[in-house]
């Protein structure tokens, strides 16, 4: 008897498990680091000295290569979750 109920217990706990659920994946979100705009270049005064020309251009492009690394590293990102997105499937 006890045997019994075991069997058609251990078959409930079975049957149960048997259920699909459907998972839908979703494309991870951006991470924010990513969606900060790059910062406006400086620009130059009235007659400027040659000193201030060096300055800002130097800021420039320091400014430009920072912008263009986080571009990159967007690219990236993007290429890379794509990839796994559609391995996925």
């Amino acid at each position: 008897m006890k045997i019994n109920i075991l069997i058609v217990l251990s078959l409930m706990i079975l049957t149960g498990c048997s259920t699909t659920v459907p998972v839908k994946a979703k494309f991870p979100g951006v991470p924010t680091e990513m969606t900060v705009k790059c910062p406006p270049l400086q620009k130059l005064v009235d007659q400027p000295k040659i000193s201030d020309i060096t300055k800002t251009v130097t800021a420039n492009y320091n400014t430009y290569y920072e912008c263009a690394l986080k571009h990159d590293a967007w690219i990236e990102w993007y290429q890379t979750q794509k990839n796994i997105f559609e391995s996925v499937k």
